[in-house]
């Protein structure tokens, strides 16, 4: 099977290798490429009405390249994070003083802070 499909190969390489295109290109053919060229570029500019236009302009041509996306995502999860244990630390922090405050109150009731 693997002799028929060398055949083949060489078959076509052959092929490819006798081909010619004789065509000529239409007529103002440049002319017509670089006017789709600027219609596109006109489509992808930034609509510049507004910030958020801008942003949304930036973040979407950013975020298609792919390496890119990766390491906003990384910054982003490392943000979010850090944050939540900030947070997590604040509040246990907080639970811990109150927890003591209430022993405290339980053991000496006279010896709490008044409120």
């Amino acid at each position: 099977m693997k002799e028929n499909e060398q055949h083949r190969d060489e078959a076509l390489r052959k092929l490819l290798k006798e081909w010619r295109v004789d065509a000529s290109l239409p007529p103002r053919f440049q002319e017509t490429v670089w006017q789709r060229i600027e219609r596109a570029e006109h489509l992808h500019r930034p609509d510049t009405s507004s910030r958020w236009a801008i942003i949304s302009h930036w973040i979407s041509t950013a975020l298609a390249r792919p390496a890119f996306a990766t390491s906003y995502l990384a910054v982003l999860l490392v943000i979010g994070v850090t944050a939540g244990w900030a947070h997590a630390r604040r509040d246990s922090s907080h639970l811990k003083d109150e927890l003591g405050l209430r022993y405290v109150h339980v053991l000496d009731p006279y010896l709490a802070p008044r409120q």
